[in-house]
């Protein structure tokens, strides 16, 4: 891990923001002491904007820091088992759909699923208000949060399916479209 996660990065960037604005306010404040002639006020408020300051330069060196200092651990298999010499990686998994005379197949399960839905038509299969994992199979605006999603003439498809939930989905759509 090189770099520090978003959501931190995120986090530090409001907190700068957030010790900029008191820093601007601390301003505004000893500008007003200085016009009402309240010199220790002005003083005391120079001495917090100094602090705030320091402080923000102390964040930003540390943070500098992290990246230089972290040690990134290599994971490397320290023995070799004979099973993994043998060991043989399976074939990739490809869906094919036979539709009244045509075949539909694509690199990928997704590909051949949306390809197929298409083919459908969307606004037919939109219609059945179908759900895949717990999420809309297809919708308008995309679901907050969800990745496994492909935009598609408008359409936001669920794409988070294997070989056998695309079958059965596909299967059901079928069903439906042709009763």
């Amino acid at each position: 891990m090189h770099k520090m996660p978003e959501i931190v990065s995120n986090k530090f960037i409001e907190l700068f923001v957030v010790l900029n604005n008191a820093a601007d306010d601390l301003k505004m404040a000893g500008a007003e002491a200085c016009l009402t002639g309240d010199f220790s006020r002005v003083t005391d408020i120079n001495d917090s904007c100094r602090k705030l300051q320091a402080l923000e330069a102390e964040i930003k060196s540390t943070l500098s820091n992290f990246s230089s200092g972290y040690k990134v651990r290599s994971v490397e298999k320290t023995r070799f088992n004979k099973q993994d010499r043998n060991r043989t990686r399976t074939p990739r998994i490809r869906l094919v759909v036979n539709m009244a005379d045509k075949i539909i197949e694509e690199p990928t399960i997704a590909e051949t699923f949306v390809k197929t839905l298409k083919a459908f038509g969307l606004e037919r299969v939109a219609k059945l208000n179908k759900v895949v994992t717990s999420i809309p199979l297809m919708a308008r605006t995309q679901v907050n949060g969800y990745q496994s999603q492909r935009r598609c003439d408008g359409w936001f498809i669920t794409t988070h399916v294997n070989k056998i939930s695309a079958t059965t989905v596909l299967e059901e759509i079928a069903k439906s479209l042709t009763t």
